[in-house]
């Protein structure tokens, strides 16, 4: 019992110790992890070179993604805007011919049907083919 003791205070000691000094270890397991690395390969070179493409492959497809995410936002950016222009030509369209030609029917409907909200709205969406509400 008295054995386990011992090694449990000592582990906690051990611990305490890499808490202070990890930056010790790290740097110690940098050259252990490159020889690991290269001890199935004779020529450092041949690592290093496969790690650079690697790098290089990921950089393209993150250059590649960027780049599409980019032409997307532009498309979609342009078909809103197609889109805004067509409704607003609509709008405009229908504003003036409300102007021109409808605008007595509505005043009509209006002064007819001042205390009903529901059948002026049911009147204007028959005029004007738009779906008005009126409270």
């Amino acid at each position: 019992m008295l054995t386990w003791l011992v090694v449990k205070t000592w582990l906690k000691k051990l611990a305490a110790w890499c808490k202070k000094y990890w930056q010790l270890l790290v740097g110690a397991a940098i050259p252990l992890v490159i020889w690991l690395l290269t001890m199935k390969s004779d020529n450092l070179d041949e690592v290093l070179e496969r790690v650079r493409e690697d790098h290089e492959k990921e950089l393209d497809t993150i250059n590649k993604s960027h780049e599409d995410e980019i032409r997307l936002r532009d498309e979609a950016l342009t078909r809103f805007k197609d889109r805004l222009s067509q409704v607003e030509r609509v709008f405009s369209a229908a504003k003036a011919e409300l102007s021109k030609k409808k605008k007595q029917q509505v005043e009509d409907v209006l002064k007819r049907h001042d205390e009903d909200p529901d059948e002026i709205t049911r009147r204007l969406a028959e005029i004007t083919g738009f779906d008005v509400h009126v409270e």
